[in-house]
């Protein structure tokens, strides 16, 4: 009877979190490895008391982080879960808990097994000069009953920091996605504006013309526009509309190319996409805002722009060059990514190969 619940429990839960969601079923996959464990420890027969309760500790962590991953408990909505990672993060610290606990569950000869493991999960959760990290010998050189205790401490820790550089690198990219939203309704307020009062705010550009219908020339004023050119054009709503379109695309391409430099991981926070998302409307905001620079006078070495090329090579310059100022960010996004497992970040120290300073003292 108990199976059978446990079964109809399951189901309703893959009912409640879709199947195609990947962390979803390595929680499953993995929190069923867990209790098979404990099943396998338990059927043994020599638990004593305090492996009973660790046991029962064990299975219960397993059965939290099943529940979060297929949305039994807790129940957020989808914007919560998605912005603050809730199922996700009960999911897995519950099964790291599990897992850290397990230790006192190993037989000796398991024990030994698992030395491997932990020294190489340790070395790709907890940085390079973190003074937690530890060689294989030296683990294995530890008494028994010392041993299991270092083994537990060392996979908690090393999951707890993986934890907390996961919620480092979500929290990154929701500050991100703020920005954006910030920038994006700056940005269709100001297109709002612009479009129904374009006099207001011009992205035209006088230039000189020679007429030559009298013998001797005058000058005539005309003016390039983002969407006209020529003695007859003014400004309209259209051209505020160029601009930001342009711009934008500059920002595009300023975020592919930040993109191809940034290492892919295994998180389910979208880090790449929120600094695209990001780069797109600040590169029309800086597109706007460069051309009324010019037009300004503001930026020494540019003279008015005579022609309606010129203009719109300008948004798209202007788009991109908002890389300059998102430059930190992409650093930023990089520095988290590689203090995730397998980043450069958390690489094994280089050997000291300076001559003296590698040799034992008193030797030659």
């Amino acid at each position: 009877m108990a199976g059978s619940r446990d079964d109809r429990a399951r189901a309703d839960g893959f009912r409640g979190a879709p199947r195609t969601r990947i962390w979803v079923q390595h929680v499953a996959v993995e929190t069923d490895k867990l209790q098979m464990r404990v099943a396998a420890a338990r059927a043994r027969g020599m638990l004593t008391e305090h492996e009973k309760v660790i046991a029962e500790g064990v299975w219960r962590f397993a059965d939290k982080a099943r529940a979060a991953a297929f949305r039994d408990d807790p129940i957020p909505g989808n914007i919560a879960n998605w912005w603050r990672g809730t199922l996700v993060e009960a999911a897995y610290r519950n099964m790291h808990a599990a897992r850290a606990q397990i230790i006192d569950l190993y037989s000796s000869e398991e024990l030994r097994a698992e030395i491997p493991m932990v020294v190489a999960r340790a070395n790709a959760a907890l940085h390079r000069d973190d003074p937690r990290r530890i060689s294989i010998p030296d683990l294995e050189a530890e008494p028994l009953g010392s041993q299991r205790a270092r083994m537990r401490r060392i996979v908690g820790d090393s999951y707890e920091q993986l934890d907390l550089k996961h919620a480092q690198l979500r929290s990154f990219r929701n500050i991100l996605l703020i920005v954006a939203g910030f920038i994006v309704a700056g940005v269709v307020a100001t297109l709002i504006f612009v479009a129904l009062n374009p006099h207001l705010m011009p992205f035209c550009f006088p230039r000189q013309i020679t007429l030559n219908t009298n013998p001797s020339p005058t000058a005539a004023s005309d003016q390039a526009c983002p969407t006209s050119s020529g003695l007859g054009a003014h400004p309209s709503g259209a051209d505020v509309l160029v601009v930001a379109v342009l711009g934008g695309l500059g920002g595009s391409l300023a975020a592919t190319l930040s993109i191809r430099n940034l290492k892919g991981t295994s998180t389910p926070y979208d880090v790449p996409v929120a600094l695209a998302f990001l780069k797109v409307p600040l590169g029309a905001l800086t597109a706007m805002l460069g051309l009324i620079a010019i037009q300004g006078n503001f930026i020494p070495g540019l003279s008015a722009l005579d022609s309606q090329g010129q203009i719109l090579a300008y948004a798209v310059i202007f788009g991109f060059a908002q890389q300059a100022l998102t430059h930190y960010l992409d650093a930023k996004a990089q520095t988290l990514v590689e203090d995730l497992p397998g980043g450069a970040g958390n690489e094994p120290t280089p050997p000291d190969t300076s001559g003296t300073l590698s040799r034992p003292p008193g030797t030659t």
